[in-house]
């Protein structure tokens, strides 16, 4: 059985292009996420489309619509998972293929696939083929973030959401436990090359001063990198996305996430404690800080100084062999301020409570069986 929508060869029918944007993480992918996302019609005029993909039994997330290709199934039974997994994936390629038919150029993007990749055998050899059989062509976005900078983001993330790390910044480091992200660059860039050749391969770096396109911003350069031209038809967000904990409270969510009780439960504790950081950082600005100490940092860069080279001079004709330009700043290293402390503390209590008034008082408002019973009561005493 065909697995995929007839298509006939041979017909002069030009090849769609695939851009799938592959991250790294903490490389401002939500931001261009939700550009693409908020503009459909600017997008659709220039014959691109950054397409919902709706696909398998969900939940479908709306803005990483390269989910589907590295989608896992929740059931616990091993071949019922084994097919749920691939009637997704043979899902998302039909609607792919629909798309094709009505636009030369679709944007997908999930910033797991830098290393999710990894677990799968065949996986960029399996991506390729089946493009190739519903007549695309696939070119891989990815940005890259200056290690240091980027494994103190990696920490600060699994801290605030998702894993909810709790142990501190220096035995993150010591005990490695970022080693599941690949940050040999030049390596793991070579891995994709051998499969989807390298002009297929557009690698940019997240870094100001980088970027291009008119505004010299993250949105200009994935853009200019698409061939997309952003005219004033284009809504930009100016809301910031993905914010990160600072000062104080990041050492709060750290605490919390070690306690039994809480890892049982969802994570209710995430968007109060943002809410109360950004409301101190909107009063009395956090001065700039690192995790790392300088001669630290300076270590750490220097274990990936000969694969940053290699991907500057080989990838990005760079004869200088320099990937990052931004220099390492001497920055006072992260402590927890004793004496704001109780304000931010007070202030995250403040939000806990509010946002739980909030939630007793709707629940109020709700209508329960017992009052829907007496109105019902009501109701026929009336009549009778």
């Amino acid at each position: 059985m065909n697995l995929y929508l007839n298509r006939a060869k041979g017909t002069g029918i030009t090849m769609a292009i695939v851009y799938l944007c592959i991250g790294t993480m903490k490389t401002g992918t939500t931001a261009l996420q939700n550009f693409m996302r908020n503009n459909p019609k600017a997008l659709e005029k220039q014959g691109f489309c950054y397409p919902f993909m709706e696909v398998g039994p969900g939940p479908n997330p709306k803005n990483r619509n390269g989910n589907f290709l590295i989608y896992q199934s929740t059931q616990k039974d091993p071949q019922k998972k084994a097919k749920e997994n691939e009637e997704t994936r043979i899902a998302g390629y039909q609607k792919l293929q629909k798309l094709a038919n009505d636009y030369s150029n679709i944007v997908l993007s999930e910033e797991l696939l830098w290393h999710h990749c990894e677990k799968y055998e065949n996986f960029w050899e399996d991506i390729v083929d089946n493009l190739k059989k519903i007549n695309c062509q696939l070119k891989i976005v990815v940005y890259l973030r200056r290690q240091d900078e980027l494994i103190q983001s990696l920490w600060n993330q699994g801290v605030k959401i998702g894993v909810r790390l709790s142990v501190s910044f220096q035995k993150y480091i010591r005990t490695k436990k970022y080693k599941y992200f690949p940050l040999d660059y030049y390596t793991h860039l070579k891995k994709i090359e051998q499969v989807v050749g390298r002009e297929n391969l557009l690698i940019r770096i997240y870094e100001n001063g980088q970027y291009e396109g008119e505004e010299q911003s993250i949105i200009s350069d994935f853009t200019h990198t698409l061939g997309i031209t952003l005219t004033d038809e284009f809504k930009q967000d100016s809301e910031r996305r993905n914010p990160s904990l600072n000062g104080n409270f990041i050492e709060m969510k750290r605490l919390i996430n070690g306690l039994p009780e809480y890892r049982e439960m969802s994570d209710f504790i995430e968007k109060p404690i943002l809410s109360a950081c950004a409301f101190q950082e909107s009063h009395s600005p956090k001065k700039k800080q690192s995790f790392f100490t300088y001669e630290q940092q300076t270590a750490f860069l220097s274990e990936y100084e000969e694969s940053n080279r290699k991907v500057a001079t080989e990838f990005l004709n760079r004869e200088d062999g320099v990937l990052f330009r931004k220099p390492i700043e001497h920055l006072p290293v992260y402590q927890v301020d004793s004496d704001t402390m109780y304000r931010d503390l007070i202030t995250f209590l403040g939000v806990m409570f509010c946002r739980q008034q909030q939630a007793i008082k709707k629940l109020e408002k709700k209508p329960t069986l017992r009052s829907w019973v007496s109105e019902i009561t009501d109701a026929i005493k009336e009549k009778v």
